[in-house]
């Protein structure tokens, strides 16, 4: 469509008017055939007219149709068979529907106009057939062809400019959101690392840290009866500080892309725990255990956060822990002796399970009943590879101060 309609219009109006008032100075036309010729491009201008506040489409290319109509009567009225005047009617009709109608519109609109313009010069062959009428018909042809496909070339230029605009504000539109998306995402990332560098500084300090207090208090407790032992349980002690120094490390190098969890570390966790903090714990795995990092570093920290609740809260003297490896999940339930609760308070250790069991699509439920109870299932990628294991499952049991026994 035309960017400035209403200059467009007032324009169109003023040539006409000056068209119309040459061909009638020409014409001498008097009283009744004036009056007549007066009255329809009368007709004509309000026609035109009111297309300016038409919106409808069929509407308005009724009415370019009915502009055709009305000048041909024009020259059905003049005098003179060919009137160059009232021929660059269809001429400005032409290209009015070539730029303001749809390009199919476009040339239907032009096609009925370029009709009634060549009927006079069909007229001036047939009555008049010579050189010169042949000529004026082929020529004006040509030009009526020639405007056309020169309009109608001009919009289909337009509208796939339009069309390059708008994608192009589209594009910058889906840049925009796609940048406030990354920036989203990058955010979140952040909290999100946030969340999980607290929650691997709390379970690996917080069970470290309960070992190393009641490593401690033993030690106090032999100092006059067994200066030997409680000699041999501040040793423990330092070392204890060391790992908790080397589990830190760890988290370090987690977050910098590195692998936090060799073969068998639940193994080592669960008998270092037992060595440290005097409690009697009995592991069983069972199927086939994955190669995944993200898996088994969160069912480190999960057993490793059981484990340190028990004996915390719960002053537990025995735990029992199971993982059962199958195809679509793994299963695994951490279960005390200890007091047990009330209540069920989410605290910091609680929290940081669910969310590590979240992350991996699985399901977590915790029970006090005669003692404490972990238990849920974290889901299993299909791509994950499985690392064959001698045993179809293993038991461990440790007993206190790496007192442990293997058995089937």
């Amino acid at each position: 469509m035309i960017k400035d309609k209403k200059l467009f219009y007032i324009t169109k109006t003023i040539i006409i008017t000056l068209l119309f008032l040459a061909a009638l100075y020409f014409e001498n036309a008097q009283q009744q055939r004036l009056a007549v010729l007066i009255s329809i491009f009368l007709v004509l201008i309000i026609n035109s007219s009111i297309k300016y506040f038409i919106k409808n489409k069929t509407v308005y290319f009724i009415l370019f149709i009915l502009d055709s109509i009305l000048i041909f009567l024009l020259e059905q009225n003049f005098r003179l068979l060919v009137n160059y005047f009232l021929h660059s009617f269809y001429i400005i009709i032409l290209i009015e529907a070539s730029i303001t109608l749809s390009i199919g519109e476009g040339i239907i609109a032009g096609t009925v106009a370029s009709v009634f313009s060549m009927i006079k010069f069909i007229y001036l062959v047939y009555f008049k057939f010579n050189i010169s009428s042949f000529s004026q018909f082929i020529f004006f042809l040509l030009i009526n062809v020639s405007i056309m496909i020169i309009a109608i070339f001009a919009q289909y230029n337009k509208t796939e400019k339009e069309k390059k605009d708008t994608l192009y504000r589209e594009l910058l539109d889906t840049h925009k959101k796609l940048k406030e998306y990354t920036e989203e995402v990058r955010r979140l990332s952040i909290v999100e690392e946030k969340n999980k560098i607290a929650r691997d500084i709390h379970d690996s300090l917080g069970h470290n840290m309960t070992a190393l207090i009641m490593q401690l208090q033993m030690a106090d407790h032999y100092l006059e009866t067994d200066l030997s032992k409680s000699a041999e349980l501040l040793d423990s002690s330092i070392k204890t500080a060391k790992d908790s120094l080397k589990d830190i490390r760890e988290v370090v190098e987690t977050l910098r892309g590195k692998l936090l969890l060799p073969d068998k570390v639940i193994q080592v966790l669960v008998d270092e725990f037992a060595e440290k903090t005097g409690t009697e714990i009995e592991l069983n795995v069972y199927g086939k255990i994955i190669q995944d990092d993200d898996m088994n570093t969160a069912l480190y920290h999960i057993l490793q956060e059981g484990m340190t609740n028990a004996v915390r809260h719960g002053k537990a003297a025995d735990i029992w822990i199971e993982l059962n490896y199958g195809e679509d999940n793994v299963k695994f339930s951490i279960r005390d002796n200890g007091t047990g609760v009330d209540t069920i308070n989410e605290g910091f250790g609680i929290k940081g399970i669910k969310e590590r069991v979240k992350a991996l699509n699985g399901n977590v439920e915790f029970k006090s009943e005669n003692g404490f109870i972990i238990s849920g299932f974290l889901s299993l990628n299909g791509d994950i590879p499985l690392r064959p294991v001698s045993n179809e499952y293993l038991s461990l049991k440790v007993c206190p101060l790496s007192d442990y026994r293997r058995y089937k």
